[in-house]
């Protein structure tokens, strides 16, 4: 028979203690004993044993058979043969461990405990599940505090097969720690050697930096220093210096460089802050190489530009106001000096609201100087008012647009235009949306057509340096058609079309201008036959010369785990002369713990595989490991270039990347 017995009521307040057993005496020296089905309610913890005794004076307990141990958060889970706790020093001992700690599976001969530290013999973690623990971090000895963790004579081990030993081992843990973080090392093309070693510094809750110490045995050597601080949303400021030194005279990687280029001390800034409405950023590079050199990323590597700005952003509820100063640097120029474009531009858009209750107003104005180093600067004053009026007739909803168009040219430096231009014109449009939806049993569709005349009586010969200079003397009518199959509530397809008739028998086409009446018909078509299948296309056809300006096709299978796309991408030039013709194949096939990935890119126009790449990993429970092979066509040596790469994942916290030929 179970029997309950909640202690006292004072001392339930007092020490949030509960037991129940099967049996329970209490001692000559006032200990109580339980024995059977013991269970104990601490604080926050759940204790379960065989047999406990507890001491009320001393505030000590004891536990062993069985001993289990759980947090009330679910966070701790141990069991073990022996324990003990003195709740009053906040210090014991656990024996023969075996739990998890969060997402942490860990046992130890040993664990005591001091406060908020533990000390723990002979223990091992891991993030594989209790029955797959295939790879484990042994140690014979560890520290470990609420923010850190000391540890000696530390094994990886797969299989219990030991990979790799570390003498000593200082790491931080939880959330934010500062402390060493993981290293990266390999090798590339001009270095034997690429060690890498971040270092994590918390500073206080609302920033933190890292500090990456970057040596290569041939390549500059130097540093990384990040900085990153919130103030008003989780982050708003980075700033990063990065900092090289070459050799003083430069290696065989400056081989077909301009060597007015060289640096010996080479360097990066960027600072990107981020309060909502301001927005500001700089970047400067000591030298065109300089990314190309230092990063390994490909994104970081092709960086074709760096920018420096500032803008801000104010949004009431009848108007918007910007303001936007960039300056880019050409990154690919010999000297790295050359501006593309400075643009500073205020922008004012006064939101459309209602006037006399049947039109409604809008407008919008900017000043923009357009300056470069080299080729067409101009300031532009900009300064479009537009009214519409949505009208009903015949059951159909039409609305009606009339703008002005103003733009003034200031300064104009070019032979072609005037110093001062004025050009001062307006655009017409006049649309009537039509909703219409169709159905039959399960299957049904929603559509809405839109058709469209747009009108302006005059083009200029006026500067070109965005979309809104486009005043073009226009007589437009277009459609438009956007629909939706279903069966029941599933999606078979989406479809987009778009296309026109222009009276004024031409048009531009990819900076071609046309001779012809009929625009080119856009299709963007989605079909999902079957769950695992999907065709798309994204096609601009030409009904005059009746041939494909553009198509962009794909097709994709998703099979269980296994997937295949097969995909072409063709376009060419109104009047002749292909800009694009490539295939790309991409399939992923998994069996059991292998995963095989292939993707291959093929160019027509050369007859060249611009890309080849194939991976093979093997997962394990909380583990992987593979190879990726790659071969990247070099157009400009025309040959291929073959990078190899080591990857795996220790216990699905990191994944590593180790070039092995590059």
């Amino acid at each position: 028979m179970l029997l309950l017995l909640q202690l006292f009521l004072f001392f339930s307040l007092s020490f949030s203690l509960e037991i129940f057993s099967n049996s329970l005496e209490r001692l000559p020296d006032g200990t109580y004993r339980a024995e059977g089905d013991v269970e104990v309610y601490h604080r926050s913890y759940y204790i379960k044993a065989n047999f406990m005794t507890y001491d009320p004076n001393r505030e000590t307990l004891y536990a062993s058979g069985d001993v289990y141990i759980r947090s009330i958060d679910g966070k701790l889970e141990v069991r073990g043969s022996e324990a003990f706790l003195d709740l009053e020093r906040d210090v014991g001992y656990f024996l023969d461990a075996e739990g998890r700690f969060e997402k942490f599976n860990f046992t130890a001969k040993r664990v005591d405990r001091e406060g908020e530290s533990y000390l723990v013999e002979e223990g091992s973690i891991t993030t594989c599940p209790p029955d797959r623990r295939e790879m484990n971090l042994c140690f014979f000895r560890a520290s470990i505090s609420s923010r850190y963790v000391f540890s000696q004579h530390n094994t990886l081990r797969l299989f219990n097969l030991p990979l790799f030993y570390l003498p000593v081992t200082f790491f931080p843990v939880g959330e934010r720690r500062s402390g060493l973080l993981a290293p990266m090392i390999g090798s590339n093309t001009y270095n034997n050697l690429v060690y890498q070693q971040p270092i994590y510094w918390a500073i206080s809750t609302d920033k933190d930096a890292t500090l990456t110490l970057d040596f290569r045995d041939k390549q500059a050597k130097g540093f990384n220093l990040e900085y990153r601080q919130s103030m008003k949303k989780p982050l708003d400021l980075v700033a990063t210096l990065s900092f090289y030194k070459e050799a003083t005279s430069p290696g065989k990687w400056w081989l077909g460089r301009d060597p007015n280029t060289f640096r010996e001390n080479r360097y990066r800034i960027k600072v990107d802050l981020d309060l909502g409405n301001l927005k500001a950023g700089l970047d400067l590079l000591s030298d065109p190489y300089f990314m190309q050199d230092v990063y390994f990323t490909t994104r970081e590597r092709t960086l074709p530009y760096a920018s420096s700005y500032l803008s801000y952003k104010r949004e009431g509820e009848a108007f918007l106001f910007t303001l936007d100063m960039r300056r880019f640097y050409d990154t690919t120029s010999p000297n790295n000096r050359k501006t593309l474009q400075r643009l500073p531009e205020i922008g004012f858009y006064l939101k459309e609201h209602s006037l006399f209750n049947f039109m409604y107003f809008n407008l919008s104005a900017s000043y923009t100087n357009f300056y470069r180093e080299e080729g067409l600067r101009a300031h532009r004053l900009l300064f479009f008012p537009e009214l519409s009026v949505p009208k009903r007739l015949l059951g159909l909803n039409f609305l009606s647009r009339f703008r002005l168009e103003n733009l003034l040219y200031l300064d104009l430096e070019s032979g072609n235009f005037k110093d001062r231009s004025l050009l001062a014109s307006f655009s017409y449009r006049e649309s009537l949306p039509y909703p219409f939806n169709l159905g039959r049993g399960g299957l049904h569709t929603k559509n809405i057509l839109e058709l469209s005349y747009s009108y302006r009586p005059k083009g200029y010969n006026n500067p070109r340096f965005d979309n809104l200079d486009q005043i073009n003397k226009e007589s437009l009518l277009r459609y438009s058609l956007r629909s939706y199959g279903y069966y029941k509530e599933r999606l078979l397809y989406s479809l987009f079309m778009e296309g026109g008739y222009n009276g004024l028998g031409r048009f531009s086409y990819l900076g071609q201008e046309v001779r012809r009446s009929f625009l080119p018909i856009r299709t963007v078509f989605w079909l999902y036959p079957l769950e695992w299948l999907r065709l798309y296309s994204d096609s601009n056809y030409d009904p005059v010369g009746g041939r494909f300006l553009r198509a962009v096709s794909a097709l994709s299978f998703d099979l269980g785990n296994n997937s295949l796309s097969l995909s072409r991408t063709l376009e060419r030039r109104y009047y002749g002369g292909k800009l694009n013709d490539q295939y790309s194949l991409s399939a992923n096939a998994n069996y059991r713990a292998i995963n095989l990935a292939l993707n291959l890119v093929r160019d027509n126009r050369i007859s060249k595989d611009l890309q080849r790449q194939l991976s093979l990993d093997y997962r394990g429970s909380c583990w992987s490991f593979g190879l990726l092979l790659r071969d990247l066509y070099d157009g400009t040596r025309q040959r291929y270039i073959r990078e190899v790469f080591l990857a795996f994942n220790v216990f699905d916290l990191q994944r590593f990347t180790v070039p092995l030929k590059r």
